[in-house]
């Protein structure tokens, strides 16, 4: 085990430098592109999207999204360093594009990797667990997601609810496939499931694993969860 990126005790959100003389300020999630040659991180504190070229000698850090300055939250759509995030932690990427779990501003976010545009494909930045369509939807505080095919998985922290996006449909439908917003740990199908602030997600095969803040990994089938 060794370090490659980010100055060891130091914070920061310097750019345009390499490996261990970068500075990160609250890394959180994390993702490999599809060819395996970039790390991305949300980087939480400075309220950015990085990468780590893996591919180069120095392990090169740059910024591919968020405020140039890093200090402050916001929300914005746009490419590069026009548009905006708050907290952002949760990541997940394919087909040439990075979804971005935008914490704080209650909503999740697309990058599309070669124009590096930044667009919101669910969640109206208003609090509340409301289905929908896209931005017509609510979260509050999504905090990790998974892909698995066309349907990103969100853990909606402090709604204690496991949320779907259809990233497939026209209007990226969202939908509550388990959790019932009580905050508590209980085993059932679907919404008859409670979950305790759930923060980690993952997929593997048929079933989606879940961290949650009751002290529990949780475990979803999807024969349970489908509608």
């Amino acid at each position: 085990m060794s370090d490659f990126a980010g100055r060891q005790g130091v914070q920061g959100n310097a750019d345009n430098t390499t490996g261990t003389n970068a500075k990160f300020s609250g890394p959180c999630g994390l993702a490999v592109s599809d060819d395996g040659n970039t790390l991305y991180v949300a980087d939480y504190n400075s309220h950015r999207i990085r990468a780590i070229d893996l591919a180069s000698m120095n392990k090169a850090v740059s910024t591919i999204a968020g405020s140039a300055s890093g200090t402050t939250g916001g929300y914005a759509d746009g490419a590069g360093d026009t548009a905006r995030f708050k907290s952002p932690c949760g990541l997940a990427v394919s087909a040439g594009t990075l979804y971005v779990a935008d914490s704080e501003n209650h909503r999740i976010r697309a990058i599309d990797l070669a124009s590096k545009t930044v667009s919101t494909i669910a969640g109206s930045g208003t609090l509340g667990h409301a289905d929908g369509a896209g931005t017509a939807a609510q979260f509050n505080t999504p905090t990790d997601i998974t892909l698995s095919g066309t349907t990103l998985y969100v853990a909606d922290s402090k709604n204690h609810r496991i949320r779907a996006i259809d990233i497939a449909s026209a209007d990226k439908t969202v939908r509550t496939i388990a959790g019932d917003g009580t905050g508590e740990s209980t085993n059932g199908i679907g919404t008859a499931a409670r979950f305790n602030t759930p923060y980690g997600i993952t997929v593997s095969g048929n079933t989606l694993y879940v961290a949650t803040e009751g002290r529990r990994i949780r475990k979803l089938e999807y024969r349970e969860v489908d509608p």
